[in-house]
């Protein structure tokens, strides 16, 4: 706490850890800290979690800090929210906050073999949002403090991924890395000279590998098939090459070139 104090100024300040499912759900695991937030906070977030677009942009991007507000909330549209029900969700979730005199926060966490964890801070005067420079802060401060914490615990054996390479090839795997970090498939034809047509039917194929259905892919599907255990080899063949998985993970979310995640998974 007193860490972050000296580098961030907050209302109120909620740490938990947790897992994600092979769904994507996260499930909360533990409390770790509080400061300053109701019990009853806690328990009624399960009643509009799945409504919380932040929530579900923390579980395929863990690093990526966010800073919204309750006016962010009341904004949100069925653009904005993709499956989510649009204004009826944002309604939920700005009400929710301002039972409990919040009008801003910030989440920061990160995803490490121990599994997820995150803090939220808040603030109750809708006159003093967060600063890019409490989000710099909480981007580089947050992740050390918690996996710090999560190693004190050892909440599970640290083992090493199995590694092994994606089943496409280097155009593939190009496209597939591009389309994850949120480009459409007319601006990577662009890129590669291709088809519009002919990029949409790659994306097909490789989401079908990758055994993704009814969705977007994401950085995290390819880095979940990272973690799978390798398939037996049939008759007789191997893969000529593999990859370790921390490589792999990093390739596949930053990709050839950085460009920023979507806005909403």
């Amino acid at each position: 706490m007193k860490t972050l104090r000296e580098h961030i100024d907050f209302d109120a300040m909620l740490a938990c850890a947790g897992r994600r499912g092979a769904d994507g759900v996260v499930t909360l695991a533990q409390v770790l800290g509080s400061h300053k937030i109701d019990a009853h906070f806690v328990a009624e977030y399960a009643d509009v979690a799945d409504e919380d677009v932040a929530g579900q942009l923390f579980a395929a991007y863990p690093r990526t800090v966010q800073t919204i507000s309750v006016c962010d909330y009341r904004d949100l549209g069925e653009r904005e929210t993709g499956s989510v029900a649009g204004a009826r969700a944002g309604r939920l979730m700005a009400d929710y906050l301002e039972k409990y005199g919040f009008q801003h926060l910030m989440l920061a966490g990160l995803g490490s073999s121990y599994g997820l964890a995150w803090i939220t801070f808040y603030r109750h005067d809708a006159a003093k949002p967060f600063t890019p420079e409490d989000a710099e802060w909480a981007r580089y401060l947050v992740p050390g403090l918690l996996y710090q914490w999560q190693r004190a615990c050892r909440l599970c054996v640290c083992t090493e991924l199995p590694s092994k390479l994606l089943p496409l090839t280097s155009r593939e795997m190009q496209i597939a890395i591009l389309s994850a970090q949120g480009l459409l498939p007319k601006t990577i034809a662009d890129r590669f000279q291709l088809s519009t047509s002919t990029v949409r039917e790659v994306i097909q194929n490789i989401r079908a590998r990758l055994g993704i259905i009814g969705r977007k892919m994401t950085s995290d599907d390819m880095e979940r098939h990272l973690a799978l255990p390798a398939p037996p080899a049939r008759n007789g063949a191997t893969i000529g090459a593999t990859i370790s998985s921390t490589v792999g993970a990093t390739i596949a979310k930053r990709g050839p070139e950085s460009v920023s995640p979507p806005g909403y998974p």
